[in-house]
């Protein structure tokens, strides 16, 4: 009986918290000149934000904190590269490095592998290079179609999530998220290739329409999906697989696209596809 009362405690505790979360608008993203793709995924360092495009043309920077606009960096560019996911690494690729390795998912059917850059310089004058990209399996093969990365620097760890089929916006035929688990190669200048048989662990969870920006914190997956009016927020427990708690975005303060999620410090922020920064009030 107390068993019972604990777990209906808990589950009341949960829905709760996920009712509580709720974002506030911090700055839009207003670059000097046209924006040279969509907003997808990025990161915060250096209190600002480092803004990828879909195809990575270039990278903006904004501060955090004043919201300015400080510089574009130029990319390489590729149509394959979607850029959907940005993670900070804990990894510095030289000593003396002021910034660590961000690694960038590119979901896309075409091309399935994560870029690794290092960011160098200081505000207004960073540079960006291409150090590694990871080869993931062939979608039939890892059975994930759209991977997307997330790092878990505390594990040394990398998970992959996307679908069970090759959609991610069609729930037929029994398409489901997947949660894949890799040990993180070693960070070398060239390419490196993971494979099918390096996969640690997986766990599969329902539907949910487009996997967007993710981010992990003790122990904890935070993830965003869907589009506008239908959208959410979910975090997930890693060490016992369990959906812990999921807040609709529109009710929460983002009425648009989610794409970038990313802490600075103990502040959770996401970035929607016009650019606006909300900052979680309750995380």
């Amino acid at each position: 009986m107390k068993r019972i009362f604990l777990t209906i405690s808990i589950a009341i505790f949960m829905a709760g918290a996920a009712n509580a979360q709720s974002f506030e608008l911090v700055f839009q993203q207003k670059p000097t000149s046209a924006s040279p793709g969509s907003r997808q995924g990025g990161v915060a360092m250096d209190d600002c934000i480092f803004q990828f495009m879909d195809g990575a043309p270039a990278i903006d920077v904004y501060s955090l904190r004043k919201g300015e606009h400080l510089q574009r960096i130029p990319l390489e560019g590729r149509k394959t590269w979607h850029c959907n996911n940005a993670c900070v690494s804990d990894t510095y690729l030289q000593k003396g490095d002021r910034l660590p390795l961000v690694y960038v998912s590119q979901e896309n059917r075409a091309e399935h592998c994560i870029c690794v850059f290092r960011i160098s310089g200081k505000k207004g004058a960073y540079q960006a290079e291409l150090v590694q990209k990871i080869t993931l399996p062939e979608p039939a093969v890892m059975g994930v179609w759209y991977p997307n990365l997330v790092l878990d620097n505390d594990k040394g760890e990398i998970y992959v999530t996307g679908y069970s089929r090759e959609s991610w916006n069609d729930a037929r035929g029994g398409n489901g998220l997947q949660l894949l688990r890799f040990k993180l190669p070693p960070v070398s200048y060239g390419e490196v290739g993971i494979s099918a048989a390096d996969i640690q662990g997986r766990r599969n969870y329902a539907f949910r329409l487009a996997t967007q920006g993710a981010v992990i914190k003790d122990g904890k997956m935070y993830q965003v999906y869907g589009m506008a009016g239908d959208s959410a927020l979910v975090c997930y427990d890693l060490e016992s697989g369990v959906e812990l708690w999921a807040r609709d975005l529109s009710a929460a303060g983002i009425p648009n696209e989610p794409e970038s999620l990313f802490f600075s410090g103990k502040s959770l922020y996401c970035v929607d596809v016009k650019g606006f920064v909300y900052r979680c009030k309750d995380i």
